[in-house]
């Protein structure tokens, strides 16, 4: 099970916002580090679609990723 915290850090300490409730204690884990800018970046570069034309190009077969 996969879990997704946001924590801080500091004095070389990892520290996140909210306990842990399901990790036990000693428990090892891989962690992966994404500075939160850099998501919000991501967001900012997303192409905003009208709602009619997200579903236009959802529906045509001219964008069908599947198609052969």
């Amino acid at each position: 099970m996969g879990i997704t915290v946001e924590a801080i850090y500091e004095s070389g300490v990892l520290k996140p916002i909210k306990p842990l409730d399901a990790l036990q204690e000693h428990e090892r884990v891989r962690i992966t580090i994404q500075p939160i800018g850099v998501v919000a970046e991501q967001r900012r570069e997303r192409i905003r679609l009208d709602q009619a034309v997200a579903h236009e190009i959802a529906e045509s077969s001219e964008y069908d990723l599947l198609a052969e």
